[in-house]
């Protein structure tokens, strides 16, 4: 979106939208890019986590930080995820006309359940004390939620709606 906004005419398409949008958009993939860094980050735990208890931690295994220094790590990745999100969601509410037109009505609503998901988990965390296998799950179960809302609306709305 810079290279097209600062890009001297004619080498890179143009953006015609508002820049309400943009920011919208900006923060829609530095949301799911977070939320993206947070799965690799659950699948090295549960990886270092089965090394671990089947005590046999070898190769790259032994060169990763403590457990719990790689949980932590998670839940930092999470909660920016989540931030931007929600920043996400309330930038898409502001500059967007109708957040539950036909067309945007399945990316808000798995968006807004992804949201919830992670937001349960992080408070699971911090209430409740979640951490391990259970954090994993619902990390994995918010992001395969949230990429139904990016990819999955498509494939809906060309695929199964015809729209």
């Amino acid at each position: 979106m810079l290279f097209a906004e600062f890009a001297p005419s004619g080498t890179a398409p143009a953006i015609s939208e508002q820049p309400g949008i943009l920011a919208h958009i900006l923060l829609s993939i530095l949301a799911y890019g977070m939320l993206t860094i947070a799965v690799f980050q659950s699948l090295l735990l549960l990886l270092q986590d089965h090394h671990l208890k089947h005590k046999h931690p070898s190769g790259l295994i032994k060169n990763f930080p403590p457990l719990q220094t790689m949980e932590s790590l998670l839940f930092g990745f999470l909660l920016a995820g989540w931030l931007l999100l929600s920043a996400s969601l309330v930038s898409g509410w502001i500059f967007l006309d109708n957040l539950f037109a036909q067309h945007l009505v399945h990316k808000t609503l798995l968006s807004v359940l992804a949201w919830v998901v992670f937001g349960l988990l992080l408070w699971g965390r911090h209430q409740l004390g979640w951490r391990g296998y259970k954090a994993i799950r619902w990390t994995l179960a918010g992001f395969c939620l949230l990429m139904l809302a990016y990819f999955g609306s498509k494939l809906v709305r060309e695929f199964i709606l015809h729209i």
